[in-house]
């Protein structure tokens, strides 16, 4: 059996000598920083990636739009192509998850709001002579007259999956935009029916 000899002055003194001891402050400052830090460089890393995809889509839906609006009628072919530059405009991000939806909507103070043609692409376009299935602001358009309304859609799903879900509940989130402008060349945008 071993006895050492332990006194209240032996422990106190160790004691101080222990509290006035820096050697490791720096490792262990580091140690409590670092998650924190480590949190804060994801979360600015898919904020930024966020709103540079948003400024993307307000972007195509305002192109979408402007394009449409610019002429009296749209042959089949000449949307296609309208369609794929709103999509490119995507680029580098993947058009893969892109939805456009540009339709005509033509408004009366008697009936409000109804759609005159539709076209969709990775969306269902909206039924020709029915409400639209967004609430459009009064006030863009009077009585008789047209309003093209270009819809984008994009489902961002983030880099950090993981820790989007712990954070925001899911891995992906939804960003949408939609676009409102009057035609410019003519009363309404004419443009064939797809049935």
């Amino acid at each position: 059996m071993i006895r050492g000899r332990f006194s209240l002055g032996a422990v106190v003194r160790s004691s101080v000598r222990l509290a006035r001891d820096r050697r490791a402050v720096s490792a262990v400052e580091f140690a409590v920083l670092l998650p924190v830090m480590l949190t804060l460089f994801i979360a600015g890393n898919e904020l930024s990636q966020a709103l540079t995809i948003y400024r993307k889509v307000s972007h195509t839906g305002s192109a979408l739009g402007d394009l449409v609006s610019q002429v009296a009628t749209i042959s089949t072919s000449e949307m296609t192509n309208i369609l794929a530059a709103a999509t490119a405009i995507m680029t580098p991000y993947s058009a893969s998850g892109v939805q456009l939806v540009v339709s005509a909507v033509n408004y009366t103070t008697s009936n409000g709001f109804k759609t005159s043609w539709s076209v969709g692409q990775n969306a269902t376009a909206w039924t020709t002579n029915a409400t639209p299935p967004i609430t459009i602001p009064s006030g863009l358009v009077s009585d008789g007259q047209q309003l093209i309304v270009a819809k984008v859609q994009y489902t961002y799903t983030s880099t950090f999956s993981t820790f989007m879900q712990d954070i925001l509940g899911g891995t992906s989130i939804t960003l949408s935009d939609v676009a409102y402008l009057r035609p410019r060349v003519s009363t309404t945008v004419a443009y064939p029916s797809p049935n």
